[in-house]
């Protein structure tokens, strides 16, 4: 596997905050159909690493009471990791630089109210000599950021002009989650290990042997963008581009857990088909909540793309009657696929791969 560093920093050089922070997020690569270049995806968070605020010390004290958390859960190290990252002062406004070897690329878009940047940069092909664009398997760049008060890196996969991408949920997909029960939902969100689906990590493991590249599209909020990742290297899975969504509390969040979320799941997967066009999709997910709905939407825009739908069928909201005759008029020829256990799919992508 290819491994190139990058190192990222602000644009003023000369400025000065010892307590700027910023994390990178996994993210992926493609070629241009028609040039020779990477098209590089960077995302990430800029905050400011200091004392609580009196503004987030009250929403600590209201997610707290919200969870009827007893003294233990709320001084546990899985409660602190799971809230740390709402817990942070974003840093508004910022410009970032990626810079490599002697390039160096600006990132367009300022950091957002959140703390969050994302945006590309076009890298030439020839200046990474070490990729080799013709791989069937996944390859990751190693980037970094560069402030002065802690670096912090992320990946970058790349994704040839041809080849099958698994776009695939989190949540009761390959994560134990409930989010049909609320307040099961928040105790595993915040206070309990997070749990994997059994057999789930061996059919994707075994996907990523036959070349797949994986691309985690969920409405997590990437304010536990750690311990997620965190849970897809220690249960097996493999590594992949996260594409999560970012949740404001309000104080609505304590009356009547009403997230606010930015961003919409539809349209990160349907930019992505676009910008790879010549690459075959998987996607899968779960019943429980909008997971099939989407994908159908996006398969009926971007029909020859998609290899295949799988749909991680739920007891307590199963696909039947009405849902599922909708589901089947808008997909027309496009397989749709229902499974309770992992196994009834594991050869899914070799049989997908023929018939395409």
């Amino acid at each position: 596997m290819s491994t190139t560093h990058f190192v990222m920093s602000p644009e003023d050089k000369n400025y000065a905050e010892p307590e700027l922070q910023s994390e990178l997020y996994s993210s992926y690569a493609y070629l241009h159909p028609k040039r020779p270049i990477w098209r590089v995806q960077v995302q990430g968070q800029v905050y400011i690493d200091r004392p609580l605020p009196f503004s987030k010390r009250l929403l600590l004290r209201g997610l707290t009471r919200a969870l009827h958390l007893t003294p233990e859960q709320s001084a546990s190290d899985i409660f602190r990791s799971r809230v740390s990252g709402f817990l942070m002062t974003p840093k508004v406004g910022q410009r970032m630089r990626v810079q490599h070897d002697a390039f160096s690329y600006r990132i367009r878009q300022r950091s957002r109210r959140s703390g969050l940047f994302q945006g590309r940069i076009d890298m030439p092909v020839a200046g990474l000599p070490l990729v080799d664009v013709s791989a069937p398997a996944a390859q990751t760049l190693s980037i970094m950021t560069g402030l002065e008060c802690g670096a912090s890196s992320g990946s970058v996969f790349l994704a040839g002009l041809s080849g099958v991408s698994i776009i695939t949920d989190i949540d009761d997909t390959i994560k134990q989650t409930d989010v049909t029960r609320r307040s099961r939902m928040l105790a595993r969100t915040f206070v309990e290990e997070f749990e994997s689906i059994a057999g789930m990590a061996e059919v994707y493991r075994h996907w990523e042997e036959l070349g797949g590249l994986f691309h985690y599209v969920s409405s997590s909020p990437w304010q536990i963008y750690r311990p997620l990742t965190a849970f897809i290297d220690d249960h097996g899975f493999p590594k992949g581009s996260m594409h999560l969504k970012w949740f404001r509390l309000r104080d609505e969040v304590f009356k009547r857990w009403s997230i606010v979320r930015r961003k919409s799941k539809t349209g990160v997967i349907a930019q992505m088909l676009k910008r790879m066009p010549y690459r075959k999709f998987l996607m899968i997910g779960d019943s429980g909540e909008r997971d099939p709905e989407i994908y159908a939407k996006v398969a009926k825009r971007f029909p020859q793309q998609i290899l295949g739908i799988f749909i991680r069928d739920l007891d307590e909201h199963p696909i039947d009657g009405t849902r599922h005759d909708r589901l089947i008029k808008r997909l027309g020829a496009i397989p749709l696929t229902l499974f309770r256990e992992p196994h009834e799919i594991a050869d899914s992508l070799e049989r997908a791969q023929k018939l395409g």
